[in-house]
């Protein structure tokens, strides 16, 4: 009975070694990077998806930072992508292949405030970078530096 006592401490150390940490769950926001992440339990969301993006303007290459062609230019906001024509856009996302996800996003037009909803395609390739599927248009686009982007995109990641 002695043995049988000294190995109950011993159980429940082990116990809460092997509960404490089950390996799930996502890291905290690394390096600045956003992360959105939707309910997997609600829905149609099957799972939980995470993209993780730095907050800022993304343009083709080539394309300046400072006056971007409108066409050429998303903000991530981290919420969504958003144009220089668009405002409050919500990047929905409804499945995911490794660092590709898919999804819807709702925006309201700067001008009139009509709403739009779009399918996107977003891979992830780093932070700072990604490859940008719209309309059957695909188009790899990269973060600007801070200090280099027009007025607009700074307006748009400093509304909440």
């Amino acid at each position: 009975m002695l043995n049988s006592l000294r190995a109950v401490p011993l159980l429940a150390f082990l116990c809460l070694l092997g509960c404490s940490s089950s390996g799930e769950g996502s890291e905290a926001e690394s390096s600045g990077a956003r992360t959105v992440t939707i309910d997997p339990d609600n829905g149609n969301e099957a799972m939980e998806n995470t993209l993780a993006l730095e907050p800022g303007l993304y343009v083709i290459d080539g394309s300046e930072c400072d006056n971007p062609v409108a066409t050429d230019a998303r903000v991530w906001t981290g919420r969504g992508l958003e144009t220089s024509t668009t405002q409050g856009c919500t990047f929905e996302v409804t499945s995911h292949e490794g660092m590709v996800y898919h999804g819807r996003q709702s925006c309201a037009t700067a001008s009139d405030g009509a709403s739009t909803t779009t399918e996107l395609s977003i891979e992830v390739l780093e932070p700072g970078s990604i490859v940008l599927t719209e309309a059957g248009e695909t188009m790899h686009l990269t973060l600007c530096p801070d200090g280099e982007v027009p007025e607009w995109v700074t307006e748009k990641l400093t509304v909440e």
